[in-house]
C-alpha cells in the first residue's frame, strides 16, 4: 500500500466463524483471525497506523502467504501466475504474494521454464505446437520462455508434429488411391483447427505435389 495514503478500515466482513476480511479504503485488503484484529487494533471506521500495518505484514501475512504457497505446491506444480492468482484469492496483499513467490522460488519449487519443458514433453505426442503454446500462454508463462522451450524441443524432435498429424490422418481411413476432395478438405480443416501448420498437414496427407489439395 502507498505510504502517503491513509489506511482507513471501511468495513470488516465475516469470511468464516473465526476469520474476517478487512476492507481498506473500500477495497478488500487482507484476511485475519478475530484475535489478530484485536492484537493489531484493527477496528471498523478507524485508521490503521503505518507501524501497525508493517508489523502485521511482517509478523503475520508474509509468513502465512509463504506457508499457503508451500501447501499449494505439495499438491501439484504451479507456474508463477497461477500461484499468484491462488494467493490473491486468499486476500493476501501484493507485497505478501511477492514475498511468498520469492520464498518458494528460493527452494526451486516454482520455475516457469521447467514447467513449460515438462508440459511440452508430456503433451507433444497429443497436441500440436500451436495448441501447446496457446495453453502455456493461458497459464501466464512469458512468451520468450514458451518460444525458447518449444524451439528447443521441436529442434530435437523434428518429426514429432508430423508423426502426430499422420496418426490423426490414419485414423480417418482415407482412400489415397481414389481420394475424395471433400473428405480431404475436412481432414485438413480438422488438423488446422488443432494447430498444425500447412506444410505439416500436406506432408501428413502425402499430397504436397498435388496442387488441387494445397491451401
Amino acid at each position: 500500500m502507498e505510504d502517503n495514503i491513509d489506511l482507513i478500515v471501511t468495513s470488516i466482513k465475516e469470511l468464516t466463524k473465526k476469520r474476517r476480511l478487512v476492507y481498506i479504503n473500500y477495497e478488500p485488503a487482507f484476511a485475519l483471525y478475530i484475535s489478530e484484529l484485536r492484537k493489531f487494533c484493527i477496528k471498523e471506521g478507524e485508521t490503521v497506523r503505518k507501524e501497525a500495518y508493517e508489523s502485521l505484514v511482517g509478523e503475520v501475512l508474509n509468513k502465512r502467504a509463504a506457508v499457503r504457497a508451500m501447501a499449494l505446491l505439495k499438491n501439484r506444480d504451479y507456474v508463477r501466475k497461477e500461484l499468484e492468482d491462488k494467493l490473491r484469492d486468499g486476500y493476501y496483499p501484493d507485497s505478501c504474494i511477492e514475498y511468498a513467490i520469492q520464498y518458494v522460488s528460493g527452494f526451486g519449487y516454482i520455475n516457469d521454464k521447467r514447467y513449460a519443458e515438462n508440459y511440452v514433453n508430456f503433451k507433444a505426442s497429443s497436441k500440436s505446437r500451436r495448441q501447446i503454446e496457446t495453453r502455456l500462454r493461458q497459464k501466464g508463462i512469458e512468451a520468450d520462455i514458451i518460444r525458447n522451450v518449444c524451439d528447443e524441443y521441436y529442434e530435437d524432435n523434428r518429426d514429432s508434429e508430423l508423426e502426430q498429424a499422420r496418426a490423426f490422418v490414419s485414423r480417418k481411413h482415407l482412400d489415397k488411391e481414389h481420394p475424395d476432395y471433400k473428405e480431404i478438405q475436412k481432414v485438413k480443416a480438422a488438423l488446422y483447427r488443432k494447430g498444425f501448420g500447412i506444410d505439416v498437414i500436406n506432408k501428413a496427407l502425402d499430397i504436397v505435389d498435388d496442387d488441387s489439395y494445397i491451401y
